[in-house]
């Protein structure tokens, strides 16, 4: 299975490779962030766009290759890279 994201960045595109992703993974919690809080990483934005979870709201998680690990994703870019394998792009 190859999972891809892309997205430009001046003068270049990033792509990023994913063994795997989790869409319905976990709601973001006061629970969670409190578990979080002294790690190294937060998990508690988007690892592609950025964008701050809410309470409530539901994360993915994907397995990144490239010594990344494992990062949280909105629900949007989670969607994006599962639909890159259906798609045989870099999404």
């Amino acid at each position: 299975m190859v999972l891809r994201l892309s997205k430009p960045i001046p003068a270049r595109t990033k792509t990023v490779t994913a063994r795997w992703c989790k869409l319905e993974w976990l709601q973001m919690s006061d629970t969670y962030r409190a578990i979080r809080r002294k790690a190294r990483h937060k998990l508690d934005t988007c690892y592609w766009c950025g964008h701050a979870f809410r309470d409530g709201e539901m994360m993915a998680l994907a397995a990144f290759e490239e010594q990344v690990g494992n990062r949280t994703l909105c629900q949007v870019c989670g969607g994006k890279l599962l639909a890159s394998e259906a798609a045989g792009d870099g999404g």
